[in-house]
């Protein structure tokens, strides 16, 4: 049975240090034993383990400097402080404002997610969609759910009624004098003005007349 100094280990564990990371070949060979002992010590350690690459990489809780997402990376081998890739997906997907679609995660997550979770078909306590070409996670607990879906797939403003006539014209005016505003660009310029119209009661207004116009914004 191989017997550790004190010294001896503080030398492994600076090297280690150097490194930042390795594989369990490599550990093996710097402690001089079997990979189910350098196993037990990296146990001991409390290391972590790479959520790519096959989960080969390890390293010591006091290396990685992680980021917001709790990730760190070095020479392409990614880490988590929530564990393995399914809880680190749980993780951010939870935390989101509106869920987590694929292409986000990849980029979060700094790889391919359909080969990062490919052996999940289901991830406790998420709800995986398809919308258009993308794959989006969503939390399971309805009210996290129902906010998440609304922020990411905002309803479409309810059309109001038409304004009098009196408005009608006001608004008209406005947009022949602004003819490159938005919908919502337009009620802004005419509340300034003193009239309190709804985008609503526009967008009904240019409905009826066949006026095409977009409720928000999209210019550069």
């Amino acid at each position: 049975m191989q017997i550790y100094s004190d010294s001896n280990e503080e030398t492994i564990l600076s090297t280690f240090h150097e490194k930042k990371i390795l594989t369990i070949n490599e550990l093996s060979e710097l402690l001089d034993c079997s990979n189910i002992t350098s196993r037990r010590r990296l146990k001991q350690w409390q290391a972590l383990t790479s959520y790519n690459h096959n989960n080969r990489y390890y390293t010591l809780p006091a290396i990685p400097s992680f980021n917001k997402n709790g990730l760190w990376h070095y020479r392409g081998v990614f880490f988590s402080k929530h564990g393995t890739c399914k809880q680190t997906v749980i993780h951010l997907v939870h935390r989101s404002e509106k869920g987590l679609s694929n292409t986000e995660l990849g980029e979060v997550l700094g790889g391919n997610p359909n080969s990062l979770l490919a052996h999940f078909k289901e991830i406790p306590g998420l709800k995986k969609e398809r919308h258009r070409r993308d794959i989006v996670y969503f939390s399971s607990d309805e009210e996290v759910y129902k906010r998440q879906k609304r922020n990411r797939f905002p309803p479409e403003p309810a059309a109001g009624e038409l304004p009098p006539d009196a408005e009608a014209i006001i608004i008209l005016v406005e947009l022949i004098h602004h003819p490159e505003m938005s919908i919502d660009e337009l009620a802004a310029g005419l509340k300034g003005k003193g009239h309190a119209i709804e985008t609503g009661n526009i967008a009904s207004l240019f409905e009826k007349h066949g006026i095409t116009k977009k409720k928000q914004n999209t210019r550069s």
